[in-house]
């Protein structure tokens, strides 16, 4: 008998590589099981609260090795993080352990919390249902989470020993020429920084970005960007933008003061060295000391400092980057198809 997480990442797997199969899944279901419990484990499939989603799957996946669904099963929270690693390489939604979030402190899982969650459990564990209704649920559950999963391409094996500063920094400014609504310079600059920190081995800095349409306000954040030290908090923050540097001056201040930052940085494509040096000329009629750099120059000097294994980490970092913090998926191939065509990946 497979184990928990084998049955569900065979079952998941089998979907993805055919999505076709949802369709028969569901007619078996609804030959087995009630409405009202289709109507409650839809519910549940499609709750924003995915660790419901996901404990279903899970709490399924026991169905042959104990009665009682409405509990916690020993290695269950295991099973939710392999679970939630196999759906972030499958491109699906996923959390870490849904058993974090709806039964951390207590195995009973019928918590009055969500109505067609518990209604669900109950049900499974009454022992009323059909012969093989618990199979197919499961089948289906799998089936249905599977369909979910985005179209991104894989990120390509690259070649380390053509990742020079050259070919780095010619990809990086042509995927700056591409209109992606800021997201290939937010992130390039987020995956250029966080292969630097890596590099520099510096114990306790990390890098941290946001989604690329949440405003700073909505995520509590200093910048699209924040560097911080353990023991120390926030260090250094970026707000990055694909449109003009001015634009974003005013909200930079008013984030200085909010987090108390004794400076800050706005990195855009500034221009001309005559632009530049009006954006120095404005700056220097402020009491506060804001940088502006210029993107492409910025970048080009990130790339400069790092060797190849840190190019090849910050290239890694940016598809990883443009997979998890935006919904584009068109983005994220782009960036393959590019990364391909650069010569910069194995053949």
């Amino acid at each position: 008998m497979p184990t928990p997480i084998e049955a569900l990442t065979e079952c998941v797997g089998r979907h993805l590589a055919d999505p076709t199969a949802l369709a028969a899944a569901l007619a078996t279901c609804q030959s087995l099981v009630p409405p009202p419990v289709m109507a409650m484990v839809h519910e549940v499939l499609d709750t924003t609260n995915i660790s419901y989603r996901d404990a279903i799957l899970i709490q399924l996946a026991y169905r042959e090795q104990a009665t009682d669904l409405t509990v916690r099963h020993a290695g269950a929270r295991s099973v939710a993080a392999k679970l939630g690693t196999f759906f972030e390489s499958a491109h699906i939604r996923h959390v870490r352990d849904a058993y974090q979030n709806i039964g951390k402190n207590s195995s009973n899982l019928v918590r009055g919390n969500d109505k067609a969650f518990d209604g669900f459990l109950v049900w499974a564990s009454s022992g009323t249902s059909a012969p093989g209704a618990l199979h197919a649920l499961f089948e289906y559950c799998c089936a249905y989470v599977a369909v979910t999963a985005r179209p991104v391409d894989a990120f390509p094996l690259l070649d380390k020993g053509k990742l020079t500063f050259a070919n780095v920094t010619a990809l990086l400014n042509d995927l700056f020429d591409v209109g992606s609504q800021g997201a290939y310079e937010q992130f390039s600059i987020a995956a250029l920084l966080h292969a630097l920190v890596d590099q520099s081995d510096i114990d306790g800095m990390r890098v941290e970005t946001k989604n690329l349409n949440a405003s700073d306000k909505s995520s509590s954040a200093a910048g699209d960007i924040q560097i911080f030290m353990k023991g120390i908090g926030l260090i250094e923050a970026y707000e990055v933008t694909a449109n003009n540097w001015s634009t974003k001056l005013e909200g930079v201040i008013n984030t200085m003061k909010a987090f108390d930052l004794p400076r800050a940085n706005i990195i855009a494509q500034v221009g001309t060295n005559q632009q530049l040096l009006d954006a120095i000329m404005q700056l220097q009629a402020l009491p506060q000391d804001v940088s502006v750099l210029d993107l492409r120059a910025f970048s080009a000097s990130l790339v400069a400092t790092l060797r190849k294994n840190g190019r090849g980490l910050a290239l890694q970092r940016l598809y990883d980057l443009l997979d998890t913090y935006q919904a584009d998926t068109s983005k994220t191939n782009r960036y393959v198809a590019m990364l391909k065509s650069s010569g910069l990946t194995s053949a």
